[in-house]
């Protein structure tokens, strides 16, 4: 009596590693690539396994499959597991997966093993036999998976009978020269006098052809094996249903064959012995060959779901991760897909770790600290000494009524904190301490708290790549001009008025670097990198405008979206910067048309932007430096480094020196004679134009 051999499909166990995994590449490497990935799989049997079979993926799925290296970059199977080759189709929105070619690519997957074993690849390697593919959506903005899996099995003709009521249990005390852990994964072997020893004759690929052709000469029936990941007690689990498609093909003689599920040697290992009889493939051979030696036949393999249904599945991990993490991800992907739909060029860990340090947490301070932080900047420091005040939240962004109320907090601490609330992940730190400016004395019972500052502001600017200047006074942005100045530090400052603003990028007066090659030089320009300073349009020194200030002049009178603009601009400016190979050394450009393509891939880098918000427009500008400047001229510098603290307490008790120092006073005294000895008015120059028109008649 025979009976028709029913299989146990494979159910997936995707271990979380692996959309992790998944979740890194598409940031990385995939992007928005739709391309198929190949994939590794393995499944395993186990003398106590009472589960469904599964076919694992896990983190190192990606990896290449050699299961003799074992380094950190191939993929390593596991005690008693068995290889299974897959390939991975991801797609980039839900819709694309919903109308993906599903029933294309399983058929594709199926033609892949038909070949394999028909132009001998099996022979070699009988894992072949083991394919899947698999289908993807992954949303890892919300760290939510949709999938399908394929696991395709050739369907013969006709369903494969045994030719036995039943399959026999046997009990496999054990098969001599191998254990659990070495067996391959199709065996052929001979059973010993006391049936329940057996002797492994070899792997399939080793000792197959030879050992079935015997059986085929001397009409025995052969006896093979496989590890079967299936622990029922009738039924094979489903790597056997290609492996008898095989024998099939490559032996069409063989009409039986005796298969052991080998489920591990001991009493309670569940081991059944099959007896079958192999279907005629003679029928698909034929049609095969008249379609171009492409398999024209039936599969099956998708995967059900828990209503049996092929369908479908759906897996989140927002709850499993750190929210932290999830939110660093988060904020990756949406600068990430600037650089892969717009600039491939993009440098984004250069930016993350760019540290800026913010002189000033005001209305600039705070909108500017958003925008780096929206750019991916991870390291922001906020210097600043007044409290929040009510009048503040309305027109500072990262300020609320609790920050005022009921007492309120330092700006540069409540700046700080709300970074933090905002995006945990980010390096936000405080400082509050008043700047030290000239004209400002400073009675000798404070000189040592004032060196104290001094050198603090002094180690900050040299701890960090970027300084901002956003104070609310000019004098206040001397000190950290000249020690930026003189440490070679990017400086950016923005100044605001009613309606109009100015950002402007200092210039660092350092030789060219060893590194840059000298065309490069040449050809970008590298002599026109020493810029002007905030102060070098000014031939007055700074002097104390805090003292008896007037209402309007201790409130930033300006119009609300000026701040927004200008930090914004002076944020994109060092954005830009950061990009060219010179970075904050490169010169100033002025280009304005909008088609001439700028040094960097975000284009032109200003040395000043001026705007108008009256009449809604923005200049580049170039000035260079003052020889003169109260600020980052040489005399200064030199000052500063021979003299050190004294030059600055000079500097803050009188700020006339400045002017002396640095030579303008000479200027002023010096005798200056000018002698216009030509005075050409508006109607001469018409007189002139009409004579040399006459002149051309």
């Amino acid at each position: 009596m025979s009976n028709t051999l029913q299989f146990k499909e494979f159910s997936s166990f995707v271990n979380i590693s692996f959309w992790h995994e998944l979740s890194n590449k598409k940031l990385d490497e995939l992007k928005l690539s739709e391309e198929p990935i190949p994939l590794n799989a393995h499944y395993t049997f186990s003398p106590s396994q009472q589960l469904d079979p599964f076919l694992c993926l896990e983190f190192n799925a990606f990896l290449k499959n050699n299961t003799i290296n074992t380094t950190e970059n191939t993929y390593v199977l596991p005690p008693r597991s068995y290889l299974s080759h897959g390939t991975l189709f991801n797609y980039n929105t839900v819709d694309d997966f919903k109308q993906s070619p599903k029933l294309k690519l399983f058929d594709e997957a199926s033609k892949r093993i038909w070949n394999d074993i028909k132009n001998g690849n099996v022979d070699k390697d009988t894992s072949l036999l083991n394919r899947f593919i698999l289908l993807t959506y992954a949303d890892i903005k919300n760290h939510q998976f949709y999938y399908m899996f394929g696991i395709p099995a050739l369907l013969p003709s006709q369903p494969i009978q045994q030719f036995t009521e039943q399959p026999e249990s046997i009990n496999i005390e054990s098969i001599k020269s191998f254990s659990n852990q070495s067996l391959p994964q199709y065996f052929c072997l001979r059973q010993g006098d006391d049936q329940s020893s057996f002797e492994l004759i070899g792997s399939i690929e080793e000792k197959g052809n030879q050992y079935l052709n015997d059986c085929l000469k001397d009409g025995s029936i052969p006896l093979v094996g496989f590890c079967d990941p299936c622990p029922l007690p009738s039924n094979p689990g489903w790597p056997l249903r290609n492996f008898l498609i095989y024998l099939s093909v490559k032996y069409p003689s063989l009409k039986k064959v005796k298969v052991i599920c080998f489920r591990g040697n001991g009493v309670n290992s569940n081991n059944i012995l099959l007896s079958l009889e192999l279907p005629s493939m003679s029928e698909l051979i034929e049609k095969q060959q008249q379609d171009g030696d492409q398999w024209s036949g039936k599969s099956v393999g998708w995967e059900k779901d828990t209503n049996g249904k092929i369908a479908p599945r759906f897996v989140s991990l927002a709850s499993t991760m750190d929210p932290l993490k999830l939110a660093e991800q988060s904020v990756d992907l949406n600068l990430k897909l600037m650089r892969w739909r717009v600039m491939p060029s993009l440098e984004l860990e250069k930016i993350k770790n760019t540290s800026c340090l913010l002189l000033g947490s005001g209305t600039l301070g705070c909108n500017v600290a958003r925008s780096l932080m929206s750019w991916g900047v991870r390291n922001i420091t906020f210097v600043d000494s007044s409290k929040v005040s009510y009048s503040n939240p309305v027109r500072q962004s990262l300020f609320t009524f609790a920050d005022c109320s009921p007492k309120a907090k330092e700006k540069s601490v409540a700046a700080a904190d709300a970074l933090k609330k905002i995006f945990p992940a980010v390096n936000a730190n405080a400082e509050v301490f008043s700047i030290p400016m000239p004209g400002h004395s400073v009675p000798s019972s404070e000189y040592q708290s004032i060196r104290d500052t001094i050198e603090h502001l002094e180690n900050l600017i040299k701890q960090h790549d970027v300084i901002y200047l956003l104070t609310d006074s000019r004098e206040s942005r001397w000190l950290p001009t000249m020690l930026s100045r003189a440490h070679g530090k990017l400086c950016i400052n923005a100044a605001l008025g009613f309606d109009s603003y100015l950002v402007i990028r200092h210039g660092i007066k350092n030789q060219c670097p060893a590194e840059l090659n000298n065309s490069i030089s040449s050809k970008l320009g590298y002599e026109g990198s020493d810029l002007g300073c905030y102060f070098c349009n000014d031939v007055i020194a700074p002097t104390d405008t805090l003292k008896d200030r007037t209402l309007d002049q201790m409130c930033t009178v300006t119009r609300p979206g000026l701040s927004m603009m200008a930090s914004s601009i002076a944020v994109e400016l060092l954005i830009s910067t950061i990009h060219h190979p010179y970075g904050g050394r490169a010169k100033g450009e002025t280009e304005t048309d909008v088609y001439t393509p700028g040094s960097t891939p975000l284009g032109i880098i200003p040395h000043q932007l001026r705007g108008f918000i009256s009449h809604y427009q923005t200049l580049p500008l170039f000035s260079n430096p003052y020889k003169h400047c109260t600020a980052c001229s040489d005399y200064i510098i030199d000052e500063y480094r021979s003299k050190g603290f004294h030059f600055i307490l000079n500097v803050m008790n009188d700020s006339s020196c400045l002017t002396k120092i640095c030579g303008i006073d000479e200027l002023k005294n010096s005798e200056v004679n000018i002698d216009w000895d030509i005075d050409i008015s508006d109607d001469e120059e018409d007189n002139n134009h009409n004579k040399e028109k006459e002149d051309l008649n």
